[in-house]
C-alpha cells in the first residue's frame, strides 16, 4: 500500500532545516485553523436553509473542511510539530475576519461560502510554492475543490434572476470579502517571521519571491477572484 499525501512522523521533514520546517508549520497551522473555523460556520450556515439540495451542498462543504483540516493536522504531527500551538497564532485574525464578515442572510452566506473560501485556498496554494513537496502536496490536497460549489452558484443566480435589486449589494458584498482576506492574509504573514523567511527564501536554497513575483501573486488572486464573481453573475 503506497503512502497518501500525509506522510509519516519518521519521514516527514527529515530533510528540512529547523527554519524551513517552522515556516512550513506555521503555513499548515494557519490554513489547519482556517478549514476548522470554516467547518463550524459552514456547518452554522446549512441551518439557514429549507432547501434539502442546498443544506446537503453546505453541509458537505463544512464535511469537506473538516476532513482538510484533520489532513493537515496529521502532517504538522509528523513534522514534529504541535497542532494547537500551531493554530493557536492564527486563532485571532481568522476569528476576527468571520466577525467582520458575518452574513446577514442566506444570499450573503452562500457568496461568503464560495467567494471566501475561494481566495483562502488560491492565497494558501500560491505560498506553498514557497515550502517542500511533501507539505506542498498536503495543501494542494486540502483545498482541492470537490464540486459541490456547483449547487451554491446556481442558488445565488438564481435568487439574482427572482431579485435583480440583489445584484448591487452581493457584488459589494463579494468586493468587501476580497479586501478584507487579502489584508488579514498579509497582516498575518507579516508577524510571523518564519513565514517570511520561508516566502523570501532566507530559510532554504529555493529562491524566494522578489517584488515582482509578490506582485504576480496578487495579480493572480485578483484574476481568480473576478472569474468567482462572474461565475455567480456579480460584478468584481
Amino acid at each position: 500500500m503506497s503512502d497518501s499525501p500525509s506522510t509519516s512522523a519518521a519521514s516527514a521533514g527529515a530533510h528540512l532545516g529547523e527554519r524551513e520546517r517552522e515556516g512550513a508549520v506555521d503555513l499548515l497551522g494557519a490554513i489547519a485553523y482556517g478549514t476548522m473555523s470554516g467547518f463550524t460556520r459552514m456547518a452554522a450556515d446549512s441551518e439557514l436553509t429549507d432547501d434539502l439540495r442546498l443544506k446537503t451542498a453546505v453541509a458537505g462543504m463544512a464535511v469537506g473542511e473538516f476532513h482538510s483540516h484533520e489532513l493537515l493536522v496529521g502532517h504538522i504531527r509528523a513534522l514534529g510539530a504541535d497542532p494547537v500551538a500551531a493554530m493557536s497564532p492564527f486563532v485571532e485574525a481568522f476569528d476576527s475576519f468571520h466577525a467582520r464578515t458575518a452574513p446577514r442572510n442566506l444570499a450573503e452566506a452562500l457568496v461568503k461560502a464560495y467567494i471566501g473560501d475561494g481566495i483562502a485556498d488560491d492565497f494558501f496554494r500560491e505560498i506553498s510554492v514557497f515550502v517542500d513537496d511533501e507539505s506542498r502536496a498536503i495543501i494542494a490536497a486540502a483545498s482541492a475543490d470537490d464540486g459541490r460549489t456547483d449547487v451554491i452558484v446556481e442558488e445565488v443566480r438564481a435568487q439574482i434572476r427572482a431579485d435583480r435589486h440583489l445584484a448591487g449589494p452581493l457584488a459589494l458584498w463579494g468586493r468587501r470579502l476580497m479586501g478584507e482576506a487579502l489584508s488579514q492574509g498579509q497582516l498575518v504573514a507579516a508577524h510571523r517571521e518564519a513565514l517570511v523567511d520561508l516566502i523570501l527564501g532566507q530559510s532554504h536554497s529555493r529562491p524566494g519571491a522578489d517584488l515582482g513575483e509578490m506582485g504576480a501573486i496578487m495579480q493572480r488572486l485578483t484574476d481568480a477572484h473576478q472569474q468567482r464573481m462572474a461565475r455567480l453573475g456579480l460584478s468584481a
